[in-house]
């Protein structure tokens, strides 16, 4: 690599809307709180940490990434576990997606297991939310992943990765790449190799080309990027030829960034700022020209719901399961038939829907809250700018109580795709 500053906004894990759980917004924090080998409330527990129990053949992650707390553990091993105990009403394994990464069984208190495919056509995805379970009884647990030895037909490995865990987040996680629409880049911007693991590279509709990360050597070139929530962190990179930037939120003071480091690390997170209000915020990163970066995540409070979540149904050809990109908790589901529907019941008083915006998600949706049309939205966007875990619709102000939001494809069959994510509840 040359010395540069590259952004890599696969990292921003933008999540707006969100409120189930009643709790604290400590997803950022590190240490196991509760005492008693229990991980507390608000808690991050890396993989080392004393309330987390490795049974079996477990060894060191790749060095080269950027974990949480800077190591996770990997098996491919069949009955391989790793058991997490905490105190709460949610739990969140934190882990890696990609191509080569296998099938884990997770159980809670030793009930029933569910599978999770960690398979990924994009290249490996570190220090990633992979399943949150929610709605818990409010006390002691166990959370048990066990490793299967077994593979998604299309992957080319088993590993599953361990990484840390959070203790009832109170947060949701959206990972916006360096093409996101809302993203501002001044001149001196580049277009990073693809011969780098960024976040999100190596899946692309050719001729396009793959999402890597911009970089820049241009003192003064800048980026800016708009969000609505709590915290943001920037995911890039470190290593002998890293740059120095400054960030400022919301214009504020400057905070300087180092991102030199001995070795190289890809997808680490480089700078964070929480506990900001719930509300519309910028972050802007300035390169000097003393020194490199990549890429940003973005926390809000509340709860998310996957597209697999039993308060979904489905009308009309759908593909459940698409996991060709950087999606939230791995994978969307998508439909270009006109007429099919996506319904999401909720309770809460703000509900965002996640989506995709690029060109072979072109389609247009007509969203209903509560039976009354909130309007159509047209999902398409103009190469190279692709947009993932992207709010598309968000309504706040709703009586507390029960709600129906319901996504219709209007645009005509065999067009674009609309993609159903997710959707931030609070």
């Amino acid at each position: 690599m040359k010395r540069h500053i590259a952004v890599l906004l696969a990292g921003l894990l933008v999540s707006c809307g969100g409120g189930g759980d009643g709790s604290s917004t400590g997803a950022s924090a590190s240490g196991s709180g509760g005492g008693g080998g229990l991980a507390g409330v608000g808690a991050r527990a890396e993989e080392s940490d004393p309330t987390v129990t490795l049974s079996g053949a477990w060894t060191a992650a790749n060095s080269g990434w950027g974990w949480s707390g800077g190591t996770a553990v990997q098996s491919n091993a069949a009955g391989t576990t790793a058991s997490f105990n905490f105190s709460g009403s949610s739990v969140r394994w934190i882990g890696s997606r990609g191509r080569g990464m296998g099938i884990a069984l997770v159980s809670v208190d030793g009930g029933p297991g569910r599978e999770v495919d960690l398979f990924a056509r994009p290249d490996d995805e570190v220090h990633t939310p992979i399943i949150t379970i929610s709605d818990l009884s409010d006390g002691p647990h166990t959370l048990t992943i066990t490793v299967t030895g077994r593979q998604n037909s299309s992957a080319t490995g088993n590993v599953v990765v361990v990484d840390a865990f959070d203790v009832q987040p109170g947060v949701t996680v959206s990972h916006w790449q360096d093409t996101n629409p809302e993203l501002q880049f001044s001149a001196g911007w580049t277009k990073s190799s693809t011969g780098f693991p960024w976040s999100g590279n190596g899946a692309s509709n050719p001729p396009e080309l793959p999402v890597t990360a911009q970089e820049t050597q241009t003192a003064g070139a800048s980026v800016t990027v708009p969000f609505n929530g709590t915290g943001i962190s920037w995911i890039g990179y470190r290593g002998p030829d890293g740059g120095i930037a400054t960030v400022q939120i919301d214009g504020g003071a400057a905070t300087e960034v180092d991102t030199y480091s001995p070795t190289e690390k890809y997808q680490p997170v480089v700078f964070t700022a929480g506990g900001l209000s719930d509300a519309n915020h910028t972050m802007t990163i300035t390169a000097t020209g003393r020194r490199n970066p990549a890429a940003t995540d973005i926390m809000t409070p509340g709860r998310r719901y996957e597209e697999y979540d039993s308060s979904m149904s489905y009308v009309g050809t759908w593909d459940p399961h698409r996991d060709s990109r950087v999606f939230s908790e791995g994978a969307s589901a998508t439909s270009n038939q006109m007429g099919a529907t996506a319904t999401f019941r909720f309770t809460g008083t703000s509900v965002t829907w996640i989506g995709c915006q690029k060109g072979s998600a072109s389609g247009t949706a007509r969203v209903t809250l509560d039976g009354v049309v909130q309007g159509d939205f047209y999902m398409g966007q103009s190469y190279p700018i692709e947009g993932y875990q992207m709010p598309v619709f968000r309504k706040d102000g709703l009586a507390p109580g029960p709600h129906t939001l319901t996504i219709e494809v209007v645009s005509p069959t065999g067009g674009g795709y609309v993609v159903v994510d997710a959707f931030d509840v609070r």
